[in-house]
């Protein structure tokens, strides 16, 4: 087993010119891999990607996906080169996604299916029955790495833009908001079907509602699991008893 800090490191790449390999496979890898890197397996490096390429390339598509609200994605295998998950797809397959699946669940889903794809395309390799497509530019779309900001939820935002961000980022790392000074974890939510917009501010508990909901731009979101800052994992029903909420309290 080579486990190189840097695999493109010159002796990394040296040593494994040195065992002479058909083809590199790549699955969950950070770097970039650069060109006396890619140009040593004979049949160049493959990469699976847990998106439907070209849109959302880069390091969180699943969770870029969810953010956005998509009701699709899927797995695609790529064919690299030196741009990120830019190179020929050598094969594609599409997955529904449910409204309510979280990050996890669907990371957990594709992992599968991408498995069962990628050993599919090996073998249509070595038979040399796949002809790479190129992708069109024109459709790509990004999926940078998830910031700190980036889970900071902003209750003026409609229920269903907090519903998705918050499944994009559970169970980990979490989306964010604030209460009393401190971080609350929102892992689980739950759109509130019949709470119409009214003259509450963004952030509010509704008290006057059974469970733990938070008025939005446009509605309520109902907070299902959360963890506060230092404290354990509990739903939301449990941490509305025990912080003794007030009425016009606020979720920043």
């Amino acid at each position: 087993v080579l486990d190189p800090p840097d695999c493109n490191d010159p002796a990394f790449v040296a040593r494994l010119a040195e065992l002479k390999p058909e083809l590199g496979v790549l699955v969950a890898h950070g770097s970039i891999l650069r060109p006396p890197l890619l140009a040593v397996p004979a049949r160049g490096f493959i990469n699976l990607h847990p998106s439907l390429l070209p849109c959302w390339r880069g390091a969180a598509p699943i969770q870029r996906a969810l953010m956005a609200g998509a009701d699709e994605t899927g797995v695609t295998i790529i064919r690299m080169n030196e741009r990120v998950d830019a190179g020929d797809i050598l094969a594609r397959e599409a997955h529904p996604v449910g409204p309510e699946e979280t990050f996890g669940e669907l990371a957990a889903r594709l992992a599968e299916a991408g498995a069962r794809l990628l050993l599919d395309t090996i073998d249509r390799l070595t038979r040399e029955e796949v002809a790479g497509l190129p992708q069109n530019p024109s459709r790509a779309c990004p999926a940078p790495r998830i910031r700190t900001e980036d889970r900071r939820l902003d209750w003026s935002r409609p229920a269903r833009q907090l519903h998705d961000h918050v499944r994009a980022l559970s169970p980990h790392p979490g989306a964010v908001a604030g209460f009393r000074g401190r971080r609350l974890l929102i892992l689980r939510s739950r759109i509130v079907p019949d709470a119409p917009a009214d003259d509450t501010p963004a952030g509010t508990f509704l008290l006057d509602r059974p469970g733990l909901a938070v008025r939005t731009g446009d509605g309520a979101l109902e907070l299902i699991e959360l963890r506060p800052e230092g404290g354990r994992l509990q739903p939301g029903r449990d941490f509305r008893n025990g912080a003794r909420l007030v009425p016009g309290e606020r979720l920043t």
